[in-house]
């Protein structure tokens, strides 16, 4: 049986007080929509149908062609919303899906669990639900005397007895396809909100087909997020989720509440990371590895024993053995090899090092490629602009840079080559040179007094 997936993604989310459509705004610098679309493709479901409206190109942009869309162009309700993927899923036989585009925190596996409850129950509708002592806002579920799901009765729709009801809707539905679209054309407009309710589809179906529930044990997983403060509840929810799989996975983390680590990102075991460190996007963290403290990596991979503190690494790569840090900073595609010492206050910026490379204070290295056992004294520079235009600098292998050098690009400089301190650099320096590229020293003879007074006596 096919199976499909349908995700309320429409709305503007006037709560969340922001132009962005609540549905990309980020959590853990991901956008939400991505966490439900990234755990539906790993499940079993087969096709993905993502609806649009407020601000829709944002979300596609997101999403590309991983899904197909449907477009509510007015924002009637979630029943309307649904009648909306009407062009594409209502001749389909199968299961459908449905979720909202808020509801980041659940995962595939809970997602095949509830598909596999839907089948073996033998339901028409499965309506999960879940249990909470205070269930203001929420939707109650519901039954008769015998125990059947009769509806779903909206927090300002409910009687007196009805708001006591701790059971409520967490508005994941998994519904025959070919029932969901027959019955969701049925739906009356709300009288009172001028919207129509998908909710009401039970009340609908229960008198003629099978409805029932699936309660989670854990409500956290189905939680909509509805306003900034939500986004906060959530990001503390993942954190400690993903921070604890990594633990159990062989990563010792010093502090992991003030540690956040991205969804995506990949940590193998024998890792330490210390304090108030960020590890976000595509990076990679592989074994025996040090990062931290007060470090962020984002996009990046970093190899064995290598170690990162207080420093920023962005789209860049640092191989076997390095130390990076303090207070430096790697960006656009920089690549370090093997054990380099790239040090205090130094920015390396789409640039490559050899292995043996040392860069160890108040350096800039950018749009260079370095060969093996360089070594940059304190202050030298790769002066890569010349204000229209970025040039390359190049360096050979066992070359001594001299402090407060520049480098003016493009330059290349061969192998063995030694370069005075205080050297300006505009031309080629062959292999096995020394190059100096300064003024005389000259002294003036008792000058001085003619620049600085002398102090009087007291």
């Amino acid at each position: 049986m096919k199976k499909y997936a349908l995700v309320l993604a429409a709305g503007k989310g006037t709560r969340m007080r922001t132009e962005m459509p609540k549905c990309a705004f980020p959590i853990l610098k991901k956008p939400m929509i991505s966490y439900i679309v990234e755990n539906i493709e790993k499940s079993s479901i087969d096709e993905i149908c993502v609806i649009v409206g407020h601000k829709k190109d944002v979300i596609e942009e997101i999403l590309g062609d991983r899904v197909t869309y449907a477009i509510q162009s007015q924002q009637l309700g979630t029943g309307h919303a649904v009648l909306s993927a009407a062009p594409q899923l209502a001749d389909k036989e199968g299961v459908t899906f449905i979720l909202p585009g808020d509801m980041p925190l659940m995962e595939y596996p809970l997602m095949d669990k509830l598909m596999r409850s839907h089948e073996e129950m033998g339901n028409d509708l499965t309506v999960v639900t879940m249990s909470m002592d205070y269930p203001k806002g929420y939707g109650r579920i519901v039954r008769n005397e015998y125990g059947i799901v009769t509806g779903i009765v909206e927090e300002n729709d409910c009687n007196e007895a009805q708001k006591l009801i701790k059971e409520v809707n967490s508005s994941v539905y998994i519904v025959n396809n070919k029932l969901l679209f027959e019955y969701v054309k049925k739906i009356q407009k709300n009288d009172r909100k001028g919207e129509y309710y998908l909710t009401d589809i039970v009340n609908l179906m229960h008198q003629e087909h099978k409805v029932n529930t699936f309660m989670v044990r854990n409500p956290m997983v189905t939680m909509g997020i509805n306003d900034l403060f939500g986004i906060s509840v959530a990001e503390k929810y993942l954190r400690e989720s993903i921070n604890k799989g990594h633990m159990l996975s062989g990563v010792s983390i010093v502090n992991p509440e003030t540690v956040t680590i991205g969804h995506n990102v990949i940590i193998e075991e024998a890792v330490w990371i210390y304090p108030n460190t960020t590890i976000m996007g595509n990076s990679v963290i592989k074994k025996g590895a040090i990062i931290g403290p007060n470090t962020e990596i984002v996009d990046s991979v970093i190899h064995e024993k290598a170690e990162i503190r207080h420093s920023i690494v962005l789209d860049s790569i640092v191989h076997e053995n390095t130390t990076v840090g303090p207070f430096a900073h790697l960006r656009n595609h920089a690549e370090i090899g093997k054990n380099n010492r790239i040090g205090n206050f130094v920015e390396v910026k789409k640039s490559t090092t050899g292995e043996g490379t040392k860069a160890a204070h108040l350096i800039y290295l950018g749009d260079a490629t370095i060969g093996k056992n360089v070594n940059f004294g304190c202050g030298s520079v790769t002066v890569n602009y010349d204000g229209v235009k970025k040039h390359q600098t190049v360096i050979g292998d066992d070359v001594f840079v001299g402090c407060n050098v520049n480098l003016v690009a493009p330059v290349t400089v061969g192998d063995r080559v030694f370069i005075a301190a205080g050297s300006t650099v505009t031309q080629d320096i062959p292999k096995g040179a020394m190059a100096i590229a300064r003024n005389r020293q000259i002294n003036k003879e008792d000058y001085a007094k003619h620049f600085i007074k002398p102090k009087e006596d007291k």
